[in-house]
């Protein structure tokens, strides 16, 4: 049966329901519902090769689709030269919310229009699949997952200001291990080595700099949590003492020593004990602390691992 919590339409009777979702082969990007009895996005009917009168859009529109879908096709994603770091989703996915507004105009009450996000975008969990309606309004949808849930995570969302250094290394480890990732990035998305690379789904900040992406980070944050190498100084210091100003839950962990399964799983007990959903992870940039970005993975790994075996030991009866 579809997902009964898609019955939310603005009639009774069942809706053919069009799924604009991007894949790779020939720039596939329309899928087809037709029968209240099956489940998922349904059979594919429009793709980047060509357009003909059974499409249920426009040849005008069917090109700006085409163009869209087409690009996605040439990133080669699972390419081992493949380079994500100028790939923007936030505005990719701005693009097809876009494209599926046009289609639901030209389709009206005859179908359903949704946009689902592309499993290659790190933070598709976020907002995956959107209905568009007649008036415009975007409606979040549940979510398809298959029969083999997810591993336990430490937290669900990871922030950071996305600076060289201990932030990257925890925007990388969520985007490798399957967490959603975000934040609040300076104006101009500055870094010590220029721009922060677009690969990291960060809000840009309107008017501020550094000062005023860590106040807000930590504000909008359940919990902080700065890695560091030697002594705490300059933006991890200021990274305290906003925590401490607002009382957030704040904890520093030195790995001067290098990473131990004992700080690890301290770590994890502080993050249930606060229940912390969304963690701001901050440190000292690459520049003065060479190794904090790869230290930050590492021990954040060391912390997943160490999150998970409490998981296990708590469910043995």
């Amino acid at each position: 049966m579809i997902d009964p919590a898609m019955n939310h339409t603005e009639n009774t009777a069942f809706v053919p329901i069009l799924t604009m979702m991007v894949d790779y082969g020939n720039a596939p990007f329309l899928w087809l519902v037709d029968n209240p009895e099956r489940r998922g996005v349904g059979g594919n009917i429009c793709d980047g090769t060509y357009w003909d009168e059974s499409c249920p859009m426009s040849e005008g529109l069917w090109h700006k689709f085409a163009v869209w879908a087409i690009t996605f096709d040439r990133t080669a994603f699972y390419s081992d030269n493949y380079d994500a770091d100028d790939w923007d989703w936030v505005a990719f996915n701005a693009r097809g919310l876009q494209l599926a507004r046009w289609l639901k105009e030209e389709v009206g009450t005859a179908y359903r229009v949704v946009y689902k996000k592309p499993c290659e975008d790190p933070n598709h969990r976020i907002d995956e699949r959107t209905e568009i309606l007649t008036d415009g309004e975007l409606v979040r949808l549940p979510i398809f997952r298959g029969s083999f849930p997810k591993p336990p995570h430490f937290c669900q969302h990871i922030v950071s200001g996305g600076q060289t250094g201990a932030d990257r290394g925890a925007l990388d480890f969520a985007i490798k291990h399957g967490y959603t990732h975000g934040g609040l990035a300076p104006r101009g998305r500055q870094a010590e080595d220029g721009l922060i690379p677009l690969k990291y789904q960060l809000t840009e900040l309107t008017q501020g700099g550094y000062r005023q992406r860590t106040r807000r980070n930590v504000e909008e944050s359940d919990g902080t949590l700065i890695v560091n190498l030697g002594a705490l100084d300059g933006g991890s210091l200021a990274t305290e003492a906003f925590a401490q100003k607002t009382g957030k839950p704040i904890l520093v962990v030195q790995l001067d020593s290098g990473v131990s399964m004992e700080l690890a799983a301290s770590v994890a007990t502080w993050l249930r004990l606060h229940t912390i959903k969304t963690l701001n992870v901050a440190g000292p940039r690459e520049s003065k602390r060479p190794g904090i970005h790869h230290r930050t993975v590492e021990f954040l790994e060391a912390v997943d691992a160490a999150f998970q075996l409490g998981v296990e030991q708590t469910a043995v009866p």
